[in-house]
């Protein structure tokens, strides 16, 4: 048996696929995960941990035994949070066999061997019974299933199937709740990743103007979410449009359906401008009061002196198909949809026809394949006028009114710019 695995190419930045066979050493796939990330990020652990506890304690105070699922456990880390905090017995579900033979290495390393049995299955293939995995279903889910925009690593079906089969109704669920925010805000910068701006050059007759096909102008791009630290974008990148507002939110410890679905939210913009971004994160609350909370919020909503640093979970730029134009105070509605794995936004203007339809908005399909063939820095790359005009520059100094030019690219714009400088063939 044989099996691709990714890797991302250090030049190019693509990932590309190579062909491994049945005696590959996947503990080199472990080593360039962010696992790491994970276990190091001290608030995560910290909050998770309180969480686990506390709702250990409440399934304690109630007069039952504690049992706890954990899916996705990876190391086993919430599984020992869980033993340490009281637990009676855990299931810790783990579906990569090499992941999960660490994880029992790990368990009886720290001495729970007896209190956490690790499962190398998916969870949805897990069974329940005298006979099966789980001797009976837990009444404690602990899950750590999330990417930057929640839903990414399928967290809405697994919870689905979780609570149909393998938990107890009216389960404790660390993390309790999780809610999702966003924010309109027009950004050039950020806009440069999604579209073609017009590159005007300056040629000896006269300023020639790069303008994309009509094609990409009107493509709504791709569904995929552009993942990024907004810590890292200063504020002079992007102007806020709106305030911050509660998208959805999702609670973990009741029935989860992934259909398909719709919200919508009304917005009362706070300035006049472009709308182009929709920024987008979450939080998630460990326990049912919220007092153990964990934020991605960034600096501008959430200020502290200390952040922690995440690159397993950073916070979501969405692209919306098309500017629109808002104006102070004219309430706009933002409409969100998702399937179980990602996310999209649509704005329109809020009226009382459009708030009562049940709008579907379908997901963008790129239909100029630009946003195929280049990635978003890709996109930034050419839309860098300080680095067109040293391009412009060198050209000028060597082309000829002769000059035959060869041009090897994935999609670059050089051989349109030795065009209009004047080249003879290109």
């Amino acid at each position: 048996m044989k099996t691709f695995c990714g890797r991302a190419n250090p030049t190019t930045g693509a990932m590309e696929w190579f062909e491994e066979d049945e005696n590959y050493d996947y503990h080199q796939e472990i080593a360039r995960s962010r696992y790491a990330d994970m276990l190091h990020d001290k608030d995560r652990n910290t909050k998770y941990y309180q969480g686990i506890r506390a709702a250990v304690s409440r399934v304690k105070e109630r007069g039952e035994k504690a049992i706890v699922l954990d899916i996705g456990t990876g190391t086993g880390l919430l599984s020992m949070m869980a033993a340490s905090a009281g637990a009676d017995f855990c299931y810790a579900v783990e579906v990569f066999k090499p992941m999960a033979n660490a994880a029992v290495k790990i368990v009886e390393k720290n001495g729970f061997r007896d209190k956490i049995k690790v499962i190398n299955k998916h969870s949805t293939e897990v069974t329940v019974g005298p006979d099966g995995d789980m001797q009976c279903r837990a009444n404690i889910l602990v899950t750590e299933l999330f990417d930057t925009e929640l839903i990414g690593e399928g967290a809405l079906p697994t919870y689905e199937h979780a609570h149909k089969y393998l938990v107890q109704e009216g389960c404790e669920a660390v993390p309790h709740r999780a809610t999702v925010y966003v924010q309109l805000v027009e950004s050039k910068r950020m806009w440069s990743w999604n579209k073609l701006f017009p590159v005007h050059v300056e040629a000896e007759d006269g300023e020639k103007i790069i303008v994309s096909p009509s094609e990409m102008e009107n493509c709504p791009g791709l569904p995929s979410v552009c993942d990024i630290q907004l810590n890292q974008m200063p504020s002079t990148d992007f102007t806020v449009l709106s305030d911050v507002v509660t998208m959805f939110s999702v609670d973990f410890s009741k029935p989860v359906k992934s259909a398909s679905t719709c919200y919508r939210v009304q917005l009362e913009p706070v300035k006049s401008g472009k709308a182009q971004i929709v920024l987008s994160w979450w939080d998630i609350d460990m326990d049912p009061s919220g007092m153990i909370n964990c934020t991605m919020a960034p600096y501008w909503v959430k200020s502290t002196s200390a952040f922690q640093w995440r690159d397993h979970w950073m916070q979501c730029v969405y692209f919306l198909p098309n500017e629109e134009p808002v104006l102070q105070g004219e309430k706009v509605c933002l409409t969100a949809c998702r399937d179980e794995y990602s996310v999209w936004y649509k704005l329109q203007k809020a009226s009382e026809e459009e708030n009562k339809a049940d709008v579907r908005v379908e997901s963008p399909v790129c239909r100029c394949q630009a946003h195929l063939l280049w990635n978003r820095p890709r996109f930034g790359e050419l839309n860098d006028q300080t680095r067109m005009h040293q391009y412009v520059k060198s050209l000028i100094k060597v082309l000829k009114t002769d000059s035959v030019c060869l041009c090897i690219s994935d999609g670059s714009l050089l051989p349109v710019l030795a065009h209009y400088l004047g080249a003879k063939q290109v």
